[in-house]
Formats: structure tokens, C-alpha cells, sequence
């Protein structure tokens, strides 16, 4: 486990496409009873895609312009920003790069990708945390993909899962604050959750080239093997007990998983907070949206916990009793 101190998360801020899909839409591919049945399975009521000309960087950049403005942040005292996504603008450059230039940070600050999907908002913190223990002030994470552009028409275990979401985090060296972070992975498994077959696109931005493919299975038993022991020994270290934790935030995987890893972990469902059914899986962006669709869930003994692609896994334990969470914006084009 690391421990990383005098580091505050100051705020998040969440932003989606405009367009949204209910699922029940879906019954005349899939038929009515199908239909009924997934929905009620992966608890994905509806979603929010992007269009062909939308990209992550576009929900990313309008969620961490409102932010900055409702911290009163100054672009130019920003010494860092992290892009973390799986779903880049482009092959190169990295799409933190053009952000860095989009947002007026200085030229004297870093900008540079991850390359992680579903931990990838636990991994991102874990290095901005870093960044700021070597002397960095303040630092932006930028989490988000757009997945739905990436799913197979007509593939059952992807189509209705996956929605669009970009986010930001605001992170600053405050003497105080303490992060504990538990990181994993586990190659063996990179095929169950992989994007390999060409695709042809119509898109007009965007390095979307091959479709996701998941073995929903093999996925559902990774994570059931792995989460729960990686909470429960995660805890003890930090001598807690399910009880303690005001609140759990797992990556939004699907609503059945979601159940079964709260029940093995002894949370009470008004300590998990959910935003599956409203926007699907969103990937990395999906613990930030959450947050913000939540905006409730405010405590100090946060626990945030990723897990999927990769395979790969993380938990942090945090305190989000300061941290100013921004309600889920939509990005419209009007």
C-alpha cells in the first residue's frame, strides 16, 4: 500500500453528450423480452453517446473549463496535467498536448497520456498524487472515453453497456491530507477485455480503429476473485472495518456485478453509491461521474476502487468532505 500525503482533491467535474439512448429502444433488435432481460441484468436504463465529430477531449476540456472557473484557478499556476484514457483524439500527438494548449496551461508545464481504461482514474490519481510530492503545486487529471464509438453493432455484451463521459480532477499540495493507494494488475487476462478487430469509421476526429471485444465471463469471475480480496485486505491494513467507510465508489461495471461485490465486502446499499443506470459503463470517467451524479456522497472516508481492462485493479482511500463535486453538465452544440 502507498501512503501519499499532503495531497487534496479540490474538486471534480463531470460532462456528457447531449444525446441519450434508453435501452428499452433497442427491443426491436433484440427483441422485447431480451431487452427487458439485459436491462435488468447490467442495470443500464439509459446512455449518453457522442456524435462522429465529438471526442474525449471535447467532454474533458468542457469539464475542466468549469471547474477551473469554479475553483477561481489560475490556468498558469497548473504545473502538471494527465490525460488518462483508451479512447485518444489521435495516434499522436498525445491528447494531453492539445488540452494543455485548449486550457492556456504555461508551456513550462507537463502534459502527457495513460493509456488505461476501467482502474484508470485510481492509477491517474496515484501519479498526480506523486507529481505533487515532488514539488508540483497543482495538477489537473483528466479522465474519459467514448467507448460507444468502439462498440460492434449488434455485439449483446458491449452494446448496452457503454456510455460516453469526460471529467476532471483538481489536485493541489495541502499539508494535512493523507491518500492510501493499492495498485495491481494482472496481464494473463488482456484478452478478456480487448479492442483488436479493424473497424471501419466514418468518424471525423478520433483514433477509434478496432472494436471492443469482452468475454463478459471470464471478466465477471477476475473480478469477483479480485475485488473484494483487494477491499477486504486493503481495509485491514488501514485497521477498518466495512462499517467505517462512509462511502464506496466502485468503477461501473454492471449493476448485477456491482450488487455481488458489495454483498462480499459487507457494504450496506446506502453506502455504495450507483450511476450505472443512468449513464451506463463510461470506463475510467466512471468514479468521477459517479461522484458528480451523486454530489451528495460528500464524506470523509471515501473509498474508490477500480478494476477491468488490462487487467487491472486500485483502490484509494480519500477524504471528499472539502472536495467541491459540480453536478454532471451536458455538452450541447447548440
Amino acid at each position: 500500500m502507498l501512503t501519499i500525503k499532503d495531497v487534496a482533491i479540490k474538486g471534480i467535474s463531470t460532462t456528457v453528450p447531449e444525446k441519450k439512448i434508453n435501452n428499452v429502444e433497442l427491443s426491436e433488435i433484440y427483441g422485447e423480452k431480451e431487452i427487458k432481460k439485459l436491462i435488468a441484468s447490467i442495470g443500464v436504463n439509459s446512455r449518453r453517446v457522442v456524435d462522429e465529430n465529438t471526442t474525449s477531449s471535447d467532454l474533458c476540456l468542457d469539464a475542466a473549463s468549469r471547474l477551473l472557473t469554479s475553483l477561481s484557478w489560475n490556468p498558469e499556476d497548473i504545473g502538471a496535467l494527465i490525460f488518462v484514457s483508451q479512447t485518444s483524439d489521435y495516434q499522436l500527438p498525445a491528447t494531453a498536448c492539445i488540452l494543455q494548449n485548449a486550457l492556456g496551461l504555461p508551456n513550462n508545464s507537463m502534459a502527457f497520456d495513460i493509456n488505461l481504461g476501467c482502474s484508470g482514474y485510481v492509477y491517474g490519481i496515484q501519479v498526480a498524487s506523486s507529481l505533487i510530492n515532488a514539488g508540483i503545486n497543482k495538477v489537473l487529471l483528466l479522465v474519459g472515453d467514448t467507448i460507444s464509438q468502439i462498440v460492434k453493432p449488434g455485439d449483446r455484451s458491449t452494446e448496452l453497456l457503454f456510455g460516453d463521459a469526460g471529467t476532471a480532477t483538481a489536485l493541489q499540495r495541502e499539508e494535512g491530507q493523507v491518500l492510501h493507494i493499492e495498485l495491481g494488475s494482472d496481464g494473463s487476462g488482456a484478452e478478456h477485455i480487448i479492442a483488436k478487430e479493424r473497424m471501419v469509421t466514418s468518424r471525423v476526429r478520433g483514433n477509434s480503429s478496432s472494436y471492443l471485444a469482452m468475454n463478459g465471463g471470464e471478466v465477471f469471475t477476475f473480478t469477483l476473485k479480485t475485488v473484494p480480496k483487494l477491499i477486504n485486505n486493503f481495509l485491514s491494513s488501514l485497521n477498518m472495518n466495512a462499517e467505517d467507510v462512509d462511502l464506496c465508489v466502485y468503477h461501473q461495471a454492471n449493476h448485477f456485478m456491482l450488487k455481488h461485490l458489495s454483498k462480499k465486502s459487507k457494504f450496506e446499499s446506502d453506502q455504495v453509491a450507483i450511476s450505472i443506470d443512468e449513464y451506463g459503463n463510461t470506463s475510467c470517467a466512471s468514479i468521477p461521474l459517479t461522484l458528480c451524479a451523486r454530489p451528495q456522497a460528500s464524506y470523509e472516508k471515501s473509498l474508490l476502487v477500480g478494476f477491468g481492462v488490462g487487467l487491472s485493479w486500485g483502490a484509494i482511500m480519500c477524504d471528499l468532505s472539502k472536495t467541491l463535486l459540480l453536478p454532471v453538465k451536458e455538452l450541447s452544440h447548440d
